[in-house]
């Protein structure tokens, strides 16, 4: 930028640094790094596969529908030792699935379901 240069609005300089948010009002809702997670695929996947069992047992309804499909998505990313897809398939789910798999003991995915 030369001396001559007009700034309008903000003057934003960045060299060398992660940075998640910039700018008047930015936000940033999480972490900008990728690192992977160490996950307990063979627990998850364990855990995951007896909520399926659980809500498989439950009169079916749309809810169910939708919730099997979602534990499906989750079962295949634990699977596949994908935590991106496994842990984003368990947070679309809902507090009545967390309730179940409250219930059941499967503690571990619980605390991962509608973060």
């Amino acid at each position: 930028m030369s001396k001559h240069d007009e700034v309008m609005g903000d003057k934003i300089t960045i060299n060398n640094s992660a940075i998640g948010a910039v700018g008047s009002g930015a936000v940033n809702y999480g972490n900008v790094t990728s690192l992977p997670e160490n996950y307990d695929y063979n627990l998850m996947l364990e855990e995951i596969i007896k909520l399926k069992s659980a809500i498989q047992s439950q009169p079916q309804g749309d809810a169910q529908i939708v919730a099997l499909s979602t534990i499906i998505q989750a079962e295949e990313g634990a699977s596949i030792r994908n935590g991106t897809i496994m842990i984003s398939a368990l947070r679309k789910l809902g507090s009545w699935v967390f309730n179940v798999a409250r219930d059941i003991g499967v503690n571990v995915i619980a605390n991962f379901i509608g973060k």
